[in-house]
């Protein structure tokens, strides 16, 4: 994959997102360059995420501790893949994990992952200790242009996807592009719909090179895609910093997702999150478009987007 320059995006309060290629060697000496100096780093990832990355991340603060005075003490914990890790059996392990080695208020949690594990470390890291700080490395489209950015962070329980949660803003996203290469391309379109929503609710010129840059960004071709994934960010960024809580214009974000998030229930773990949401984007244009908010040529457009990506359309 060609070089991407690292470019910083801040959000909210401290809180910043990098976006580059090859950022995940440079994250020890980031986070210390930025004063972070834990007792203890814990690093929390799914068993298939781990085993591609893992290793690479914990030899780069391996590394990085050479000639240190007071290095950080690492640890790792390793979670199935999947939604239903996102639980309270899943949390409460981790955090039994952190208490039986005795970490402390000084401790940092480090996601390493998918929506799944950013989710679920983000609301551990602001629950433990009344909270400690947490990082995330998305590993995921869907995460990195989403999730990982603007501190949702919640578990899902019986009752619902998300209803156990907190907002807690991460100190930091590294946005390295180069770990998405190990991504199916059905990963990479589900989380492409979430930059064509940005598209549709932010930034009509983002909306049109979704519409004719499609097959370049199923390749992440970084001649489009390093472009693309840092102005959806931006605009999620932007965002926040207006409306951290939801209580107005954050809650524009969730265009696609109520209706989505009701298919995702009855058709999970068959279609992916960003499938579903596609659906929802399609759905909720029409109602749009019936209630007078939407002009009528728009819908077909957005469908014929989502669907040029293999994502359906209804």
């Amino acid at each position: 994959m060609t070089q991407v320059e690292a470019r910083e995006i801040p959000v909210i309060g401290d809180s910043v997102v990098v976006v580059g290629n090859g950022l995940l060697d440079e994250v020890p000496a980031r986070l210390l360059a930025a004063g972070m100096r834990p007792s203890t780093y814990i690093v929390v990832s799914d068993r298939n995420v781990f085993g591609y990355h893992g290793e690479r991340l914990m030899k780069a603060f391996e590394k990085a501790a050479n000639g240190a005075e007071k290095p950080p003490r690492m640890l790792k914990y390793v979670t199935e893949p999947g939604e239903a890790t996102k639980s309270r059996d899943v949390k409460a392990a981790i955090e039994d994990f952190m208490l039986e080695n005795r970490c402390t208020r000084d401790s940092a949690v480090i996601a390493l992952g998918g929506g799944v594990i950013g989710d679920l470390s983000g609301f551990l890291a602001a629950t433990y200790m009344r909270g400690v700080p947490v990082v995330q490395i998305p590993t995921s489209v869907m995460a990195m242009v989403d999730s990982s950015v603007g501190g949702k962070t919640a578990i899902n329980v019986p009752a619902g996807k998300n209803l156990i949660g907190a907002f807690h803003q991460p100190r930091f996203v590294f946005a390295d592009m180069q770990l998405l290469k190990t991504l199916a391309q059905r990963e990479v379109a589900e989380g492409l719909a979430e930059a064509i929503k940005m598209g549709v609710i932010r930034d009509g010129k983002l909306f049109d090179v979704m519409e004719k840059e499609a097959n370049k960004m199923l390749e992440l071709d970084p001649s489009v895609a390093a472009q693309v994934i840092y102005d959806s960010i931006r605009h999620k960024a932007d965002v926040v910093a207006i409306d951290e809580k939801e209580t107005g214009l954050r809650a524009t974000l969730n265009y696609g997702h109520t209706i989505g998030h009701a298919i995702e229930a009855l058709m999970s773990p068959g279609m992916l999150h960003g499938e579903c949401v596609s659906i929802g984007c399609v759905l909720e244009a029409d109602l749009a478009c019936r209630l007078g908010k939407l002009p009528a040529e728009a819908v077909p457009r957005i469908r014929s987007c989502l669907q040029s990506y293999g994502c359906p359309g209804f």
